[in-house]
C-alpha cells in the first residue's frame, strides 16, 4: 500500500486505532452495526421519492417520469460530496461525519416536503449530498476494525444496507403516502436519522480520537480526485467501479422494461424477475465477501465477478419468449449475484490500496468516478436503445463494459503491487 508523506498539503489522520485502544470484537460489531444502519437510512432516503412517484407526480401535476430525475439529481449531490467529505473526516472525525450525513439527509427531505418543484430540485441534491457523505467515513471506520481474514466480509455486510434501504422504502413509503399524504412521509427519514444520531453520540469520543481539530475542512474539492489520478492502481480501480456501476444500474433499470416490451411478460411477472436480482444482490454481497476472505484476494474475486457479468450480459441479450419463466428467474438471480453483489468487496479493496492516513480522502475520489457510472450508464444505454430499438443491444454494451472493467482491474492489480514495493 502506498504511503505518501502528505496529501495535497494537508496532514492526514492515521486510520489505525490508538495503541491504547486496540479494536476488538466489540468495536467491530459496533462499527458494522452503525455504518450499516447509516447506509440503510441513506439508501432509503434516496429511493423514497421513486417509491411514491405516482402520488408525488399527481399532486404536483407532472408526469411520473419526471420524478425519476430526482434520483439523478441525488447522485449529482453524492458525486459532489464525495469530493468534499475528506476534509470533514480529518477535522471532525469519521464518526461525526457519519452523523452529519444523517442530518443532511433529514434536511434534504424537509426541503422535498415543500412540494415546490424548484425547492425539490435543491432538496434532491441535498439528499444526495448526505448519501455521498456516508461512504468515505464508513470506509475509514471499517478499515480500523477489520483483520486480513475478515475485511471483505465486514465491508460486504455493511453494503447490504443499500438493498435493505430499497426494500424498506418500497414497503413503507407507499402505504404511508396513502395514509398520511406523500409530504408527511418525508418526516420519516428525519425522525429515524435523529434517533440514529442520538444513539451514535455516546461513542463519538472513542471512534473520533484520531481526528485533527486543526485540519482544513474546505479545501480544493478535486484534491481527492487528483490523489486517485496520481496513483495508477487507484485510477484504474476507480474506472473498474465506473464500468461495474453502469452495468449494475442498467440491469436494475431495464430488466422489467425488456421483459415486458420484448418478451411479452406482464408487469407483475417482470417485477418478480427484478426482485430476484435484488434478493441476489443481498446474498451476493455477503457471499462474495466470504469468498474473497477465503481466497485472501479481493481482486481475484472481482475479476471472477466481472467475468460473470460479461457472460450474463451476453446471455441476457438472447432472452426471448421461448424461455421458461423459472429459467428466466434463475438467470436473473445469477445475474444479480454478480452485477449487484460486487460493491462490498470493491469498497474493501479501495480502502486497502488507498494511501495510509488518507482513506476517506482517496475513497471519496474513487467513489466520484464510480458514481459517474451510476449517473451516466443508464442514460447512455437509453440512448443506445433509441438508436437500435432493441434492449438486446444495451446488454451487448453491458457485456463490453463489464469486460473492460476486468481489464482495468488487471492493470490496477499489477500497479498496486508495484506501488506497494516502492
Amino acid at each position: 500500500m502506498a504511503k505518501p508523506s502528505k496529501t495535497d498539503g494537508a496532514s492526514a489522520p492515521q486510520t489505525e486505532p490508538n495503541s491504547d485502544a486496540q479494536p476488538g470484537l466489540g468495536d467491530l460489531l459496533v462499527v458494522v452495526f452503525f455504518t450499516t444502519m447509516v447506509m440503510t437510512l441513506a439508501s432509503m432516503s434516496v429511493l423514497w421519492i421513486p417509491a411514491i412517484a405516482p402520488a408525488v407526480a399527481a399532486d404536483l401535476g407532472i408526469s411520473p417520469a419526471l420524478v425519476g430525475y430526482q434520483f439523478t439529481l441525488a447522485y449529482i449531490g453524492a458525486m459532489a460530496s464525495s469530493l468534499l467529505v475528506g476534509g470533514f473526516v480529518q477535522r471532525f472525525g469519521a464518526w461525526r461525519t457519519s452523523q452529519s450525513s444523517l442530518g443532511m439527509l433529514a434536511i434534504g427531505h424537509l426541503i422535498l416536503m415543500s412540494g415546490h418543484i424548484e425547492l425539490m430540485v435543491l432538496g434532491s441534491v441535498a439528499t444526495g449530498f448526505g448519501y455521498g457523505m456516508m461512504n468515505p467515513p464508513a470506509m475509514d471506520l471499517l478499515n480500523r476494525v477489520v483483520t486480513p481474514s475478515n475485511r471483505n466480509l465486514v465491508f460486504s455486510v455493511r453494503f447490504t444496507g443499500v438493498p435493505l434501504g430499497g426494500v424498506l422504502a418500497s414497503l413503507v413509503a407507499p402505504s404511508m403516502a396513502l395514509a398520511f399524504g406523500w409530504q408527511a412521509t418525508m418526516l420519516v427519514v428525519g425522525a429515524l436519522g435523529l434517533v440514529l444520531f442520538a444513539a451514535m453520540q455516546p461513542l463519538r469520543a472513542r471512534f473520533d480520537g484520531n481526528r485533527q481539530p486543526n485540519a482544513t475542512v474546505i479545501r480544493d474539492p478535486f484534491s481527492g480526485l487528483r490523489l486517485v489520478l496520481r496513483s495508477r492502481a487507484l485510477r484504474f480501480f476507480a474506472l473498474t467501479g465506473l464500468c461495474f456501476a453502469a452495468v449494475q444500474l442498467s440491469l436494475m433499470s431495464f430488466t422489467v422494461t425488456m421483459l415486458v416490451d420484448e418478451v411479452g411478460w406482464t408487469l407483475v411477472t417482470a417485477g418478480v424477475a427484478l426482485s430476484c436480482v435484488q434478493v441476489a444482490g443481498v446474498i451476493g454481497r455477503v457471499s462474495w465477501g466470504v469468498v474473497a476472505d477465503r481466497l485472501r484476494s479481493s481482486t481475484a474475486v472481482l475479476i471472477i465477478i466481472g467475468s460473470a457479468m460479461t457472460l450474463a450480459s451476453l446471455s441476457a441479450s438472447q432472452i426471448g419468449a421461448g424461455w421458461p419463466e423459472i429459467g428466466v428467474f434463475v438467470f436473473f438471480f445469477a445475474f444479480g449475484l454478480a452485477a449487484v453483489g460486487w460493491n462490498g468487496v470493491f469498497a474493501s479493496e479501495a480502502a486497502r490500496i488507498s494511501p495510509s492516513g488518507a482513506i476517506g480522502h482517496a475513497t471519496g475520489g474513487v467513489l466520484f468516478i464510480t458514481f459517474s457510472g451510476v449517473l451516466f450508464g443508464p442514460v447512455v444505454f437509453s440512448m443506445l436503445y433509441e438508436v437500435t430499438g432493441s434492449y438486446s443491444a444495451t446488454f451487448f454494451a453491458s457485456a463490453s463494459l463489464a469486460a473492460l472493467g476486468v481489464v482495468f482491474l488487471g492493470i490496477s492489480r499489477r500497479a498496486a503491487r508495484t506501488e506497494t514495493a516502492q
